[in-house]
């Protein structure tokens, strides 16, 4: 009998880090795991699933017609975006650095017409308890807005997969930053939550072999990821001869779930900053062996690099 695959729920800010589209080609490409849909979040929504589904029909025609969905554009939390030094990221109209490489609306799968949220809630909920984890690696509003729009969602879940937040260096993390409020609202849910922070993608960090290594390789998928990855670097360098080279933080949501001995654990509680004004939107963490959360605190940068290259490559 063939072991059975855990279904997953992937909402994602896609389109401007260049980590959300890596961490999509990574899922579409673990047999472990079932992509059941997709969500966008903050900022140009419609923008980010362009790209989403440019994505999944670059891995094939079992991914092309999974649902994605259009889902909040602005926060919870009251503060504008320019009160935080949010730019233009916050702006609806502001178009993602990689929708050029997108392709045109004519050849992708049609949007499902729910919002985000609502397909977050009615994938969960039509399902076993425990049967489908969410994966946020964006501002959590829209998973924020979904258990408190169906109050039974926090009892049907296991688990929740998470990239945000860090703790060994003084400031608000973007996930967070974007919208505080509402990773409150799902760090306080008492759902499990294994958790990736800013330091673990700093340290999974592509060197230029290892973007040569995906150029290199055929298929549709990696061609699409690697245009992306010149997309993305040339709208954050201009030009410049040393281009940033991919931080692995949204794929080590997917990397720590399916290998999770390539990172070293810690039990706790996370919490958000929500009063302080220079402290708003820091996250702290208290060690508690019993407490709901599990952060990845350090990872095996080779061996997480080698299992992404070696699914998205082959």
């Amino acid at each position: 009998m063939a072991p059975t695959r855990q279904k997953l729920i992937l909402d994602t800010d896609i389109g401007d880090d260049i980590d959300d589209a890596l961490a999509l080609g990574l899922i579409c490409r673990c047999p472990e795991v079932e992509l059941l849909g997709v969500s966008t979040v903050f900022g140009n929504t419609t923008a980010r699933a362009r790209q989403a589904r440019t994505v999944l029909a670059a891995a094939g025609a079992d991914y092309r017609n999974i649902p994605v969905a259009v889902g909040c554009e602005r926060p919870m939390s009251p503060h504008p975006f320019s009160d935080r030094g949010m730019g233009d990221m916050g702006d609806c109209s502001h178009v993602p650095n990689q929708d050029g490489t997108c392709l045109a609306e004519k050849d992708l799968a049609p949007l499902d017409r729910r919002h985000g949220a609502d397909l977050l809630i009615e994938t969960i909920m039509s399902h076993a308890p425990g049967e489908v984890i969410p994966v946020t690696i964006g501002a959590m509003t829209n998973m924020a807005l979904a258990l408190v729009k169906e109050r039974k969602l926090a009892g049907h879940l296991k688990k929740i997969l998470v990239m945000a937040g860090e703790f060994r260096a003084p400031f608000a993390e973007w996930n967070v930053r974007c919208d505080p409020e509402a990773a409150a609202v799902v760090f306080g849910s008492g759902v499990a939550i294994d958790l990736i922070p800013w330091h673990v993608g700093y340290v999974v960090t592509f060197a230029p072999a290892d973007v040569d290594r995906l150029e290199a390789a055929g298929g549709d998928l990696p061609k699409r990821l690697h245009a992306a990855i010149g997309a993305w670097q040339s709208a954050g360098h201009h030009g410049s001869n040393n281009k940033p080279m991919p931080n692995l933080y949204d794929p080590m949501t997917i990397v720590s779930f399916i290998r999770p001995e390539l990172c070293q654990w810690r039990t706790g509680r996370v919490k958000v900053e929500l009063r302080g004004e220079s402290t708003y939107g820091f996250t702290t963490f208290r060690a508690d062996e019993n407490g709901p959360h599990r952060v990845a605190w350090d990872a095996d940068r080779d061996a997480s690099i080698g299992f992404y290259l070696d699914r998205v490559t082959a």
